[in-house]
Order: structure tokens, then sequence, then C-alpha cells
């Protein structure tokens, strides 16, 4: 009779992420918090799976922290965010 023996190894998965620090500078505190405050929500809404993001401000600054698992979800995710930044700005300095 012949017998088979298979050896399981160790293995271990390590997912790499991809993180942005993004600062928008604004002219006053109000704006900057405005900027926020109109992108909050969004953040909010982001799935799990696709990754994470925060917004914060400091004095008159905007900072997002964007981290993902691919880099491809990093820019995308960059791309959309300031340009709502920027949508944001225009609107509340008209």
């Amino acid at each position: 009779s012949a017998s088979s023996r298979s050896r399981q190894g160790h293995t271990t998965l390590t997912l790499k992420s991809y993180k942005a620090k993004i600062r928008v500078y604004t002219k006053s505190r109000r704006v900057a918090s405005s900027i926020r405050d109109a992108l909050a929500p969004d953040l909010k809404r982001l799935p799990k799976t696709e990754g994470r993001a925060e917004i914060s401000l400091k004095n008159s600054e905007v900072l997002f922290v964007i981290e993902t698992a691919d880099i491809a979800s990093l820019r995308a995710s960059i791309n959309s965010y300031i340009r709502l930044a920027d949508a944001s700005y225009k609107c509340i300095t008209l």
C-alpha cells in the first residue's frame, strides 16, 4: 500500500496599503471649516472595502488622509477629493 503526506506550511498574507496626506491651504479658518463640512459626508460614505479617508482642520488648513489597498484607487480618491475641495472653495468664495 502507498501513503502520501502533505506538509502544510504557514502562509502569511501581507496586504499593502497606500497612503496620502494632503493639506489644502485657505485664506481663513472659516473657509477651511466650510470645505471640511462640505466634504465630510462623502468621506463617511466611503465603503470600508475601498479604503479609509479622514478629514480634519488645523487653523486655516484642511487636512486629508487617504489610505487604499492599491495605487489606482489612491490616485482616483485623491483626484476626487481635490476636485470636491476646489468646487466647494469656488462656491464659498463667490
